[in-house]
């Protein structure tokens, strides 16, 4: 199960990048699928624009127009205060911006290295559920290495935009898989070893 769990966040943490879409009018809200759906056309462009198997060039290239993406359509500070959760009332404003900074980052280079490694990917949009605020985006994602699996995407609107907030992976929250992390963590550290663990490992340790 740990395994089977584990292939789900790895194959969806390229479809995680994906879901940011290269801009909307503003002044209108743009409904929470057709975000979605303005995702995989974006990021595959860049990818193609900036292959991986081109030049040496290509990698700050690829890279940096992704990260445009993400930086303009990814709640950074939202994802992290639901991921640290009680603790987040706990810490100093200064202490809330650096850990959403290195939060941030662990996750930005989690996924992309994981997106550059992903080959093709088929989306299926099943139904969008919009209830004040907040919204979800039901998928049905599936490849030729990997059989069908579903993906929820939550989103919150902020002002005239949504920004994806958290992603449900067959079930499993991709912040509630933090949170526990983090919470097992501080139940026998520091929050200011937390921060120096953060500063500390790559995106592929987990904390300990």
């Amino acid at each position: 199960m740990k395994n089977t769990r584990s292939r789900f966040f790895l194959l969806a943490a390229c479809l995680i990048l994906t879901a940011f879409p290269a801009g909307v009018a503003r002044g209108v809200a743009p409904a929470p699928m057709d975000i979605m759906k303005g995702v995989v056309a974006e990021v595959f462009h860049t990818l193609q624009a900036y292959p991986v198997s081109g030049p040496a060039e290509n990698l700050p290239k690829r890279r940096e127009e992704i990260r445009k993406i993400i930086d303009s359509h990814f709640d950074a500070r939202e994802m992290s205060q639901r991921a640290l959760g009680r603790y987040w009332k706990e810490i100093s404003e200064e202490e809330r911006q650096e850990f959403t900074r290195l939060f941030y980052w662990r996750l930005y280079n989690f996924y992309i290295m994981r997106l550059e490694a992903y080959s093709d990917q088929k989306v299926i949009y099943d139904k969008e559920l919009v209830r004040g605020n907040v919204a979800a985006v039901y998928t049905q994602v599936s490849s030729r290495k990997y059989p069908q699996f579903d993906i929820e995407y939550r989103l919150k609107q902020a002002g005239d935009d949504w920004k994806i907030y958290d992603v449900i992976i067959e079930g499993v929250s991709l912040v509630a898989n933090y949170r526990s992390q983090f919470n097992s963590f501080l139940g026998r550290k520091t929050f200011n070893e937390l921060l120096k663990a953060l500063r500390e490992k790559t995106p592929e340790d987990s904390l300990q």
